[in-house]
């Protein structure tokens, strides 16, 4: 029998009458069985005919199964002793990485509806290190004692909860399954008509934590007979003696205990120094997706909304914080070394928005301008960096209150910095936990798009508030619901914070836009509704379709709603579904009811936002609109689906779209300068334009697709560029520019049209543009890398960026970065510097590696000193300085950098001190490094930073091919290191796997054959061998001729200079 941990109930009724044994027909009140000779022979006879059957049954099932194991050994031995050839590759690399699934199916995972939970009411006692003496055996463990409340929808003779690696009771009879007592008590007396055993004293009433009365219970009379945990499916099954009545309400009660996790899951540890040198700990929780139920049995799953009340047991010296408001804080038990908290009832909650820490943290607090009270929690050396959270938290809650005309449904927010998340961020309801980097904010060591992004996490989290808490998708197929609206909201939010100095909606087309742009254009893509098929699915669905996508289908619907129309139709929707679950179609019918009259579709029809939005939505992929010129007076657009490489398939299932990978397609335009009123392209359509006119489609970038112009219309946007590039708003401008690239890339547009865009730069002021052009040349620095031909390449980019790089004010750098008004200058400082020094300019890197010498080196002798205290390398450099002075130092550069980063504490300066040892050119130290994030039993490097240290490797041409041959070496390790934190993993593959030759194909498909087993439910190899298959199909359709073309414009130029 399982002992139950003291106290942990809160005067939950007596379960006395739970263990009463109930007679089985034929049993004496003696216990005996009578049983006449006649029936001893039948149950024989009956007996042996069993025996015999299974004896058949297992013989066949056993002959099959070895067939089957046969067959596959000889398949995969056939497999590893035939070489793929480079016809084969496609379909091989198909079947071998699209093969269903030999784990669960999602399907398999999922819970039965029959019950469904009300609330929950659970006392954790956490034994987290660090505070008191804890007994060995109980170190890094919690006791936890759970009553669940649910109600019966269908009849049902079990009780299916989610749990993984939890000690549940093995004994029976410490399960109780209670009813109200007046339930009970009517229960009882019926069974008592037939029981000459008498009648069992009934429970007293339960008194809450308040001194409020709680419903008194007793026992139902049902018992667990069968208990079972299935590991592999997630969930502890539970038979029972009877059946529970349909719309009977009942409460399951036990204890059960736990380990604190070390991977970044469920409740896990989270450490660190303090500025004494002493280790410090935290408890702390990351349930999205299905983590909860590491840590309570519970209905694991999105659609089961419930209440949640806590008590938490912790250490004296910690405090504890949760979801709700504390009750009573800090409270003695009988125990001097721990102490409880209670918390309120939580609102209505799906249980990945179930949070709790406890640690020895401070805060600062405030509240808004309609009382709800924010707190920003840290450790106790970074609460002078807690302000700027502060106030932008009190400022966004605002404005979102006013945005959707929906108070903040709770009391008070607690925001927490942890040095550990495997995420940026989670939105917990009442309790969102952030990387440090991402909520924390030091003017002295924070450069400027390390604010904006702080800024950017608590917009995006504050707006989950709403949208994913207050309404929440009903299953993860919907994902996209919640992370894309918080993604549209996050760049409002951020402007609110920043009142308006980080120009937010141009921005947008830089980062969400571009992202989703570049992930959909792969076979690989996904719809933003697909069904989860698979366990791995879960965790792949967080990705730049579910947030950056998402964002940018609900800006094109806004766009052509009206903002005062969308507003509306959300502000709707989220009252209507408040505290429960919906899906896409339910929000796509509440925008309709707010279309506006006057709004019609490309028919004439009023506009229905269902109806458009469904290709967009479940079907993957956008388009490209082509635009050519018909006659002197007409032009004729057409569409597309637009794909980086031509030549990658789509799985099997996603080759035939339901809309024929069609789109109803908005078309905001301008003709010389003029915004014309939006018009829509169906499968084709004509416009008036005469030929001198210049035409521009996708003003402003508010569509979710590109456009292709025959080769006249591109010169004419090129001369207007060229006279005067203001008549084209810096978001449309940046959107010729990418898609121009892009669609060179792609093979649809020859690179010297696209490059002939560049030609107005030097006169661009804007950053938008600019942060374009940048990196879509970097693309093309990256394919040319260190070939002996990136000569020619740098030869012709050099000049382009001359003009704008010697304006820059290098005396004020390390005071400009302080003034948010000039935030895009300040980021266009920075990125002009860092793109000529990666095109070895003498003079940039000479400014550079003399910073890293005399504010770096010079003044950091002093012992002991963190790098982000002596460092007096202006912010917006030291990233680019601290690399550079290793690139190009010796061994001893690499030393003390990486002393700097084991002293370092403040997690951006820690971030750089990593980024710039990993720009060493010695293979020796890269693999090291390499050993060092590899290692999953040690700590130098943080478990959620692990993927970083191999991204940051492939950014130099000595470390991409190490970091891909290493990943593949030590897959094994990793995948066994990782496979229960498969967001971390998933990170790894994406990061390691580069290349552009048809031997890192080769490898890879022979990787996947060799590792069937551990990768082929796992997406991001697919996504990784096509783009090996696009880099080498660019590698030998451009290479060459673009070596060729920017060796004759620099010839061209030298000769006209002469």
């Amino acid at each position: 029998m399982m002992k139950p941990a003291e106290n942990l109930f809160i005067q939950e009724p007596s379960q006395s009458d739970a263990s009463v044994r109930v007679r089985k027909p034929g049993e004496t009140k003696s216990g005996r069985v009578i049983c006449s000779l006649n029936n001893l022979l039948v149950l024989l006879f009956v007996f042996v005919v069993i025996l015999l059957a299974a004896v058949l049954f297992t013989f066949l099932l056993s002959k099959y199964h070895f067939e089957r194991i046969a067959e596959t050994e000889k398949a995969q031995l056939k497999n590893n002793n035939q070489p793929i050839s480079s016809d084969e590759s496609q379909d091989n690399s198909e079947e071998i990485i699209s093969e269903t699934s030999h784990g669960p199916t999602a399907a398999e995972l999922r819970l039965s509806k029959a019950l469904i939970p009300l609330w929950y009411n659970l006392t954790i006692k956490i034994y987290v290190p660090g505070f008191v003496e804890i007994p060995k055996e109980k170190n890094l463990t919690f006791d936890g004692a759970l009553t669940i409340k649910f109600r019966v929808d269908e009849p049902t003779n079990k009780i299916e909860l989610n749990s993984l690696k939890l000690g549940l009771p093995s004994v029976l009879s410490d399960y109780a399954i209670l009813e109200d007592s007046l339930v009970a008590l009517h229960r009882r007396q019926t069974d008592d008509a037939n029981r000459t055993k008498p009648k069992t004293k009934t429970s007293s009433e339960a008194i809450n934590d308040s001194g409020e009365k709680l419903p008194p219970r007793g026992p139902s009379g049902v018992k667990v007979v069968k208990m079972i945990q299935n590991e592999t499916l997630e969930k502890a099954m539970f038979e029972l003696s009877d059946t529970l009545k349909k719309d009977q309400e009942y409460y399951f009660q036990f204890v059960y205990k736990g380990t604190i996790d070390t991977n970044l899951a469920g409740l896990y540890l989270t450490q660190y120094a303090d500025k004494n040198g002493a280790q410090r700990y935290a408890a702390v929780t990351q349930m999205q997706p299905n983590y909860a139920r590491r840590m309570v049995p519970c209905f694991d799953e999105p659609e089961f909304k419930a209440v949640w009340r806590l008590k938490i047991i912790h250490p004296v010296g910690s405090s504890a914080v949760s979801n709700a408001k504390e009750i009573l804080e800090n409270e003695e038990t009988e125990h001097l070394d721990w102490i409880y908290t209670t918390f309120e009832e939580s609102l209505p909650m799906s249980s990945y928005l179930l949070a709790l820490c406890v640690s020895d943290f401070g805060f600062v607090e405030g509240n808004t301008k309609r009382g709800t009270r924010v707190r920003i929690w840290s450790r106790k050396e970074a609460i002078n960096e807690t302000v700027y959270a502060l106030e932008g938290g009190k400022k966004v809650l605002e404005f979102y209150e006013d945005y959707y005309n929906i108070t903040f449904p709770l009391s008070k927010q607690d925001m927490m910095a942890f040095p550990d998340l495997a995420l940026g961020a989670m939105e917990n309801w009442g309790l969102v936990t952030y990387r440090e980097k991402y909520l924390l904010y030091n003017s002295k060591v924070y450069a400027p798009s390390q604010k904006q992004a702080a800024a950017v996490l608590v917009a995006h989290e504050l707006a989950h508030q709403w949208f994913g808490n207050l309404v929440t998708m009903k299953w993860w197929d919907d994902l996209w619901l919640n992370e894309g609206f918080a993604t549209l909201m996050e760049y409002r939010g951020t402007d609110a914070i920043s009142d308006g100095a980080f120009r937010m909606e141009e921005y947008f087309v830089y980062d969400s836009q571009g992202e989703a742009f570049g992930r959909d254009a792969r076979a690989t893509s996904h719809p933003l509704a697909f069904p989860i098929e698979n366990a791995e699915d879960v965790n792949e669905v967080f990705d730049a379709i579910t947030y950056d996508k998402g964002g940018s289908v609900l800006r094109m619907i806004r766009s052509i709603m009206g903002e005062e129309y969308f507003q509306k139709g959300l502000t709707t929707y989220l009252n209507k579904y408040r505290y429960s679950n919906a899906d896409h179609t339910d929000l796509w019918n509440t925008l309709s009811e707010a279309v506006p009259e006057g709004l019609k579709d490309w028919n004439g029809s009023k506009f229905n936002v269902d109806e458009f939005a469904k290709p967009w939505t479940e079907q993957m992929g956008f388009p490209v609109v082509y635009v050519r010129r018909v006659d002197k007076n007409r032009i004729e657009l057409s569409q597309k689906r637009f794909k980086i490489d031509e030549d990658a398939k789509e799985q099997l299932k996603d080759r035939n779209s339901k809309w024929g990978y069609k789109w109803d397609v908005p078309l905001w335009y301008s003709v010389n300068g003029e915004e014309k009123p939006m018009k829509w392209l169906h499968e084709t359509t004509q416009f008036v334009i005469p030929e001198n006119d210049v035409v521009v489609f996708n003003v402003g970038s508010r569509g979710f697709y590109r456009v292709n112009y025959e080769q006249d219309m591109w010169k004419q946007i090129a001369a207007q560029l060229m006279k005067n590039h203001t008549k084209i708003t810096s978001e449309t401008r940046a959107r010729l520019l990418d898609d121009a690239f892009t669609l060179a890339q792609a093979g649809q547009l020859d690179y010297e049209t696209a490059l002939s865009l560049t030609g107005y730069l030097d006169k661009e002021t804007e950053y938008l543009p600019w942060a374009i052009a940048l990196e879509r040349v970097k693309v093309i620095q990256d394919y040319f890398d260190d070939e002996p031909e990136a000569d020619a390449l740098k030869d012709y980019l050099l000049p382009l960026i001359t003009k704008p790089f010697k304006k820059i004010d290098w005396e004020h750098l390390d005071t400009s970065y302080l003034n948010d008004s000039r935030f895009f200058e300040n980021l266009l400082d920075a990125e002009l510097i860092d793109k000529m020094c990666s095109l070895r300019d003498e003079n940039c890197i000479e400014k550079v590696t003399e910073l890293y010498r005399d504010s770096f080196v010079y003044p950091c002798q002093i012992r002991n000193a963190q790098s982000s205290q002596c460092s007096v390398v202006p912010v917006p450099l030291r990233a680019l300085t601290y690399c550079y002075g290793v690139k190009y130092g010796k061994e001893k550069d690499f030393d003390r950098m990486f002393e700097f980063f084991m002293k370092e504490s403040i997690q951006v300066e820690r971030d750089r001190l990593m980024s710039a040892l990993a720009c060493t050119r010695d293979t020796h130290a890269v693999k090291k490094l390499l050993v060092m994030a590899a290692n999953m039993n040690s700590d130098v490097v943080r478990l959620q930073d692990k993927p970083s240290v191999f991204f940051k490797l492939t950014l130099t041409p000595i470390g991409g091919p190490i970091v891909f041959e290493f990943f593949l070496d030590h897959w094994s390790e990793l995948y066994n290191g990782l496979k229960d934190q498969l967001t971390i993993l998933i990170r790894f593959i994406h990061v390691s796997i580069s290349g552009k030759t048809q031997r890192h194909i080769d490898e890879l498909e022979h990787f996947l054959v060799t590792n069937r087993n551990t990768t082929r439910n796992l997406d991001a190899f697919k996504q990784r061998l096509e783009i090996l298959k696009t880099n080498k199909n660019w590698m030998d359709n451009n290479f060459k001729p673009l070596a060729q073309w920017f060796k004759a414009q620099a010839e061209q130029r030298r000769t006209e200079e002469l």
